[in-house]
């Protein structure tokens, strides 16, 4: 076999190689993130709703059963959630952050989109050790409804947190 035949089979290698990779990478992202949590003793909670006006006059989602539905799920699990007052007024605390995002397309369809998101205090060593929030940890989903079934939304939106619960304990349990 010359050298050329080497580098042929080489490159047809290459992709297998790379494919084989890339979810061990994935894997210790994952890990990463969920070691993020790892010693989070009490943190905040807040949720944003991100709606058109259209939707916005119906009244389905409503921000505040939201919070309080999440806020005692949160609770139930063992975590301890500090008061808004408090987040406000301390950069050194955690806290999780809801953003839901509504949308009336028309037809009777609302699509939407749910993020949830763990901001930590962070110094940037780049940046003359300047203090923000970082998210160390996230996930998401998307979805779509017809207008009868809105629930669907806050149900979603409060179902999230087992994701996070479920890694939380897995690195402080």
């Amino acid at each position: 076999m010359n050298t050329l035949d080497a580098y042929r089979r080489l490159i047809a290698l290459l992709p297998i190689i790379i494919l084989i990779g890339a979810p061990a990478l994935a894997q210790n992202e994952i890990e990463r993130e969920r070691n993020s949590l790892r010693g989070i003793a009490e943190m905040g909670f807040t949720v944003n709703i991100e709606t058109n006006v259209s939707l916005n006059e119906k009244g389905e989602l409503e921000i505040s059963s939201i919070k309080q539905q999440a806020v005692d799920k949160l609770r139930e699990a063992g975590l301890t959630i500090v008061p808004d007052r408090e987040i406000r007024s301390s950069a050194d605390l955690p806290f999780l952050y809801m953003h839901i995002n509504t949308m009336d397309a028309g037809r009777g369809l609302v699509p939407f989109s749910i993020s949830l998101d763990l901001y930590q205090p962070a110094r940037l060593t780049l940046n003359r050790d300047l203090q923000t929030s970082v998210s160390t940890w996230q996930t998401g989903l998307v979805g779509i409804v017809s207008y009868d079934r809105m629930n669907v939304i806050g149900e979603s939106a409060v179902g999230i947190l087992d994701d996070f619960i479920k890694d939380y304990n897995k690195v402080n349990l």
